[in-house]
């Protein structure tokens, strides 16, 4: 599969330290929720490897979000309208549609969000409405905040309590499983609380996808980099085999 030659659409910083990443090319961008692209500018050789970013929206544009952390996302922060991006993608395995009648529920925490956003709107656009339960730090680690509350009934959690309410995002979970287990939970973060609403959906008989997020230098399955181990003792690569997977079956049905 070759990159795609595309040209920055628009620029926008949602939140401190995260920039939205817009781009088109000569053709569409057909991604799912879910799907990642690897992506780099005209920067040379340094640094050598593309960065990987789940899709924000596909189509005709396709859109990724950013957090600053460092020389390679430094470097697309500072694309302008534009400028070239050579795109791979979209890769792996996506997010499956949410099932007839079932309450869908998506979990995020950080730059998590990011397919899930793409996943919100999706419902919408079927008529749908999401749960959105949205967890971070801070207020500053909200980016995409007004964007959900657009397409889906949002709460938010930080762990300062400066926005929303005070505490972790799997405490609101806690309490819509208590009321019903007719849902079907996605959700995308850090690994931790990955493996916290993986525990809760198992323990409640309900149906669950995470998205898990690696660093990848190939995002094809051939460097193997992207390794992680699953719940039956065996391999599973985050770019060929996920990045979606059933939570029971990266964090197990005895927790």
């Amino acid at each position: 599969m070759d990159y795609l030659r595309t040209r920055v659409t628009a620029i926008e910083r949602p939140a401190p330290e995260h920039v939205l990443v817009r781009f088109a090319g000569d053709r569409p961008i057909e991604g799912r929720p879910g799907q990642f692209v690897m992506v780099r500018g005209e920067w040379g050789f340094h640094p050598v490897l593309a960065r990987a970013f789940s899709l924000v929206e596909a189509g005709e544009q396709g859109a990724i979000l950013v957090r600053v952390v460092g020389e390679g996302t430094a470097l697309l922060d500072g694309l302008r309208p534009g400028d070239s991006l050579a795109v791979l993608g979209p890769q792996g395995r996506g997010f499956s549609e949410p099932e007839t009648g079932r309450r869908v529920v998506l979990v995020a925490g950080g730059v998590g969000v990011a397919p899930l956003v793409f996943m919100a709107e999706r419902v919408a656009n079927g008529g749908g409405r999401a749960t959105f339960l949205y967890g971070a730090r801070t207020s500053a680690d909200l980016p995409l905040e007004e964007r959900i509350r657009g397409v889906a009934d949002l709460t938010v959690t930080t762990e300062d309590g400066s926005i929303g309410r005070q505490g972790l995002v799997t405490e609101p979970l806690v309490q819509i499983l208590a009321d019903s287990t007719d849902v079907q939970i996605y959700a995308c973060g850090p690994e931790p609380m990955l493996a916290a609403v993986a525990r809760l959906a198992v323990a409640s008989g309900v149906p669950c996808e995470v998205a898990l997020e690696s660093r990848m230098a190939c995002g094809m399955g051939t460097c193997k980099g992207c390794a992680v181990l699953a719940a039956d003792r065996e391999y599973r690569y985050v770019c060929s085999d996920g990045p979606v997977f059933e939570a029971i079956a990266i964090y197990g049905g005895d927790q």
